[in-house]
């Protein structure tokens, strides 16, 4: 696991100075459009309200962020059947700050926040499925699964990172006493190690669209090898990987599979989500 600076502060933010700098490092992650940035108004309101606004602080972090370096935001929502959830809506590191476990402190800081707050200890968010380096870190590292597949939550995407795609997200749930979220805590992350002779894998092209195993067998669910040479140089392929998973993940979905990690199986066959029924 990254070793975290010692300098790295993690605290709660609130008033208007907090908001703008919170916002400088929003557009300076995503590369975003000013329309699309989270309006200070909802910042103060949300930090001053129940809602949770974490930033990480850095002495060496940039000026116009007031040193921040990373942040996390989210609030109480519920799951559609009257029970409460926290709903984390965003959370991101600087570049130059990334591999120093500043993330994984963090979703740490959230889940403290969520426990203290005594009203739930379940917590869900989204990312965008085709991320290995946000599926690794959502599903291996954190411990969170996933049995919701969202289309095009957002509408085409508009921002540099995913201009022009369709916003599919993962809907992700962190339990966050469950014994697997417990492990992850102590050991940096999950139990299983897999072996690729007892898993069904899937074809690693996007333009066949494979059935699922009729005996209910784990399913490795292949990943393009990079998704950031997709968006510069290849982006009907990037759309194509886009539908495969979609397609792939309603259908194991609907079949009760849940998707429990992400890893690289080694030996050059790259990475891939596990599911198992």
């Amino acid at each position: 696991m990254p070793t975290p600076s010692p300098a790295i502060a993690v605290r709660p933010l609130s008033g208007v100075e907090d908001a703008l700098h919170l916002q400088a490092v929003h557009a300076q992650i995503w590369g975003i459009v000013p329309g699309d940035i989270v309006p200070i108004h909802v910042l103060v309101t949300l930090a001053a309200n129940g809602g949770m606004v974490l930033g990480a602080f850095d002495p060496a972090g940039p000026d116009e962020s007031g040193g921040m370096v990373g942040f996390v935001l989210g609030w109480l929502g519920t799951t559609g059947v009257g029970a409460v959830k926290h709903v984390s809506h965003i959370a991101g590191v600087l570049p130059a700050w990334r591999g120093r476990g500043i993330g994984v402190d963090l979703k740490l800081a959230q889940r403290d926040f969520v426990l203290a707050q005594g009203l739930t200890t379940h917590v869900t968010w989204t990312y965008d499925p085709l991320q290995r380096v946000n599926g690794a870190f959502n599903i291996h590292r954190l411990g969170a699964t996933c049995t919701t597949y969202k289309v095009n939550v957002y509408g085409t995407m508009t921002d540099e990172l995913n201009k022009g795609m369709p916003s599919d997200r993962f809907q992700v749930d962190w339990h966050l006493q469950s014994d697997r979220v417990q492990h992850v805590i102590t050991h940096g992350h999950i139990l299983p190690a897999w072996k690729p002779s007892c898993l069904h894998r899937l074809p690693a092209d996007p333009t066949q669209f494979p059935t699922l195993p009729s005996d209910g067998a784990p399913i490795a669910v292949p990943l393009p090898a990079s998704v950031s040479a997709l968006q510069r140089d290849h982006r009907d392929l990037l759309l194509a990987w886009r539908l495969y998973l979609r397609t792939i993940m309603q259908q194991a979905f609907a079949a009760n599979y849940a998707v429990i990690d992400c890893v690289d199986l080694g030996d050059e066959q790259g990475w891939h989500y596990i599911l198992t029924k």
